[in-house]
């Protein structure tokens, strides 16, 4: 195996005469002659070189090749974990001041709806049909809402930064640090955002809420004032009683004004003015001379009538026929309301109640068309007997409670079948 040499010396040397035998034991074993490059002073051998540097050195390199690429690599993954949760908290943030001013948006609106109707629900408030201390404290919450909405903070969110979603990345690390930083001040600012919208509905929602129990503490006392109504005009027709009975039921059907509105107060008003002024009219009436024997008529006619509410209207014309020389009645009648009715007769009726009986059969005919409200007659009124036939019935009504004359619709509209007479006779 060869060696490399080391590189030459030159070296001072000093002369030795030294006598070499030439035979003999110190002559066997000759001294080798290494060169003159393996010579050193004092007998001294040079230090070898030791094997595989450059090996070494080639592995040195790829270790700091690969320092270098792994730190890469870590800064990489650092970088992109860091972006996509700063990416996710600046997505929750923007969704929350979406959200939130979105509800901002329809407190604000939901706020000025109700405004409106309270300052059209002022206009139409009058003395005589609320409770003062209501209507007091109605004006008051009215205040406050109005108040909140001048107070109330812009609705519009801020712009929203976009950044690249964490799937579609191709920055360099640094940028990503970078990007990060500015999305997490950025979704800081969105939460404080957020959290401004959501601070701004609060008073919004109180002043509403304080309004709307207001309104209906309002609506609630009127409704009992409208009871002390009802029981203050006892001589108020059916026709006038029903409506003011709805409203302190608060009962609306799908035509009725919206409740605990301008319009429902105003119908609320208009029905109390229709019950008192009925109650006016009924009493004035009672100082007719014709009074007592129509009084008579109305209560007979009561008393036949099952349960069903009757109003009555006199005049000297129904129906197109004139009190003189004819007896004429209509009637009209609802099932809703526990059933009531409204009969017109002409005053020839009461002018000749007592001398003729026709006159008597006129009104059981009247009464016997209110009949078919009664859940008792309405399946007998549409059954296969007379299927609906109004005058037919009402005739074979009025014959069946023994008025067995022209004047219970015999002469107008002929006579029932017996059977018909029969069956109407189960309606008692």
């Amino acid at each position: 195996m060869n060696w490399p040499s080391p590189r030459r010396r030159t070296t001072e040397r000093t002369d030795v005469t030294e006598t070499t035998p030439t035979s003999g034991p110190a002559a066997a074993e000759p001294a080798l002659d290494e060169g003159p490059d393996l010579a050193v002073a004092g007998g001294r051998t040079p230090p070898k070189r030791p094997r595989g540097g450059a090996i070494r050195s080639l592995g040195i390199g790829l270790v700091a090749v690969s320092a270098v690429a792994a730190g890469y690599l870590a800064h990489h993954a650092l970088s992109t974990e860091l972006y996509e949760g700063a990416y996710r908290e600046l997505e929750q943030a923007n969704a929350a001041v979406i959200a939130n001013s979105a509800d901002y948006q329809r407190s604000l609106r939901t706020s000025d709806v109700a405004a409106e109707q309270a300052e059209a629900l002022e206009q139409v408030i009058v003395p005589g049909y609320a409770k003062p201390e209501d209507v007091e404290a109605f004006l008051a919450a009215s205040d406050a809402l109005g108040a909140a909405l001048a107070d109330a903070a812009p609705a519009e969110p801020g712009d929203i930064d976009t950044f690249t979603a964490p799937a579609a990345l191709e920055s360099a690390a640094w940028e990503r640090y970078a990007d990060a930083a500015t999305m997490l001040d950025l979704a800081s600012a969105r939460e404080d955002e957020a959290a401004m919208f959501e601070d701004a509905a609060d008073p919004l929602f109180e002043a509403r809420a304080q309004n709307q129990a207001a309104v209906e503490a309002l609506f609630a006392g009127a409704r009992e004032v409208a009871a002390a109504e009802l029981q203050a005009n006892p001589s108020a027709t059916n026709r006038t009683r029903i409506p003011v009975q709805r409203i302190i039921d608060d009962t609306r059907d799908d035509a009725g004004p919206p409740a605990h509105s301008a319009t429902a107060f105003t119908a609320l008003v208009q029905a109390v003015d229709a019950l008192r002024a009925s109650h006016a009219a009924e009493e004035a009436r009672k100082l007719e001379p014709e009074y007592p024997m129509r009084a008579e008529i109305e209560a007979f006619a009561r008393s036949i009538a099952g349960g069903v509410a009757l109003d009555f209207v006199w005049a000297h014309h129904v129906n197109g026929l004139s009190s003189d020389g004819w007896y004429s009645g209509t009637a009209q009648f609802w099932p809703t309301d526990g059933g009531w009715a409204e009969i017109n007769l002409t005053h020839s009726v009461s002018d000749h109640w007592a001398d003729d009986p026709n006159a008597r059969a006129v009104v059981v005919h009247e009464v016997g068309h209110t009949q078919v409200v009664r859940p008792l007659c309405e399946p007998l009124f549409t059954g296969p007997e007379f299927a609906g036939d109004h005058e037919m019935w009402a005739t074979a009504w009025a014959i069946g409670m023994g008025h067995d004359l022209p004047g219970a619709g015999i002469e107008a509209y002929g006579r029932p079948s017996d059977a018909q007479i029969a069956v109407a006779a189960q309606c008692r």
